[in-house]
């Protein structure tokens, strides 16, 4: 019976024992769990990790301000490089942007011979559709450069979603309307010159406009259908930054738009820092070659042109090429801009 009790006795003690080595838990306070994810959620919207959850108040306070404040600089750096692309921008024509674009198909697939190959990077307005509709006194060489402002009506000839979007628009925006189809004219001279007082890039509207005794005294571009005296109604509400249709090519809010009196390139940060190098290079060619005609030489004479066409009747592989080096600078890739 006394062995009996001592074991008894030991088993007791071994499992108060076992009991207090095992760690404490407790409950969660109430809401815990879901600061948590909304914490996770609010990192994920600003692009971060979430704080690791092991790390106290003050900890998680001091982390949480250093990733906001990289997150901050991240963008501060984005916004400058977008600023330094569209200064560039602003000295590049329209043509120069595609050739360059043409010149990355080329390279692409590989076949000089066929000029019906698409654009891969850029888009091209219809330029039987939407044109340059103002213009502008003074001024031989108009320019429109800025981020899209998208704006989609939701019924045709009513124009309350342009005011919406004029409303909304920034300085250096360019607002691009998608009106359905609309006969009936969506903006004026009152918006071009709201338009001007806001510091707005420029307008391009997949519809008519009227009053161009107005926008010709504006220096703000405006590129339209047509124009009609007969204006719309403004009662239905419309979308702004959505994806719109424009002058045939997809525009999506924040994409970029270069506009003069040639037509509107249209395309993404990333696309025209791709061929932005090879433009330039353009620019740079074509005024050399001007400046060689000025001095009494021949375009034909500063480029293989005879050797090229003689090739292209015998059906031999030939690209178009300036051999006259000493009036060129080369830099980049520049065999490929004369298709």
């Amino acid at each position: 019976m006394g062995r009996l009790l001592l074991q008894s006795m030991a088993n007791t003690a071994k499992g108060i024992s076992a009991k207090r080595v095992l760690p404490l838990t407790r409950k969660p306070p109430i809401g815990y769990l879901s600061n948590i994810s909304q914490h996770s959620a609010l990192a994920g919207r600003v692009g971060i990790a979430p704080t690791p959850h092991h790390l106290t108040l003050k900890q998680n306070m001091s982390y949480f301000s250093r990733t906001i404040n990289s997150a901050s600089m991240h963008e501060e750096e984005k916004a400058k490089e977008l600023h330094k692309l569209i200064t560039r921008l602003r000295d590049v024509d329209t043509a120069a942007l595609c050739d360059a674009d043409k010149s990355l198909v080329a390279q692409r697939h590989d076949d000089h011979s066929n000029s019906s190959l698409q654009y891969i990077g850029l888009g091209l307005m219809n330029p039987l559709t939407v044109r340059p509709i103002n213009d502008q006194q003074g001024d031989d060489n108009p320019k429109m450069v800025g981020v899209a402002r998208t704006v989609q009506c939701t019924r045709p000839n009513d124009f309350l979603a342009v005011l919406q979007g004029l409303d909304e628009a920034k300085s250096g925006e360019v607002l691009v309307v998608n009106t359905l189809d609309s006969t009936r004219a969506v903006a004026g001279g009152l918006f071009l010159t709201e338009c001007q007082r806001k510091n707005i890039g420029g307008i391009i509207i997949d519809g008519p406009v009227r009053d161009i005794s107005v926008m010709n005294k504006s220096p703000i571009l405006c590129y339209a259908t047509s124009v009609t005296p007969y204006s719309g109604t403004v009662q239905c509400v419309g979308e702004t930054q959505v994806p719109i249709v424009c002058g045939g090519v997809k525009v999506m809010p924040g994409d970029i738009l270069v506009g003069d009196l040639d037509g509107v390139v249209v395309g993404s940060q990333e696309s025209f820092e791709r061929v932005l190098d090879s433009a330039e290079n353009v620019m740079s060619l074509e005024s050399t070659l001007m400046s060689g005609m000025d001095q009494g030489i021949g375009l034909h004479s500063m480029s293989n042109f005879k050797e090229h066409l003689q090739a292209r009747k015998e059906g031999q592989e030939s690209l178009l090429e300036f051999r006259k080096k000493r009036l060129v600078s080369f830099k980049g890739t520049h065999r490929e801009i004369f298709k």
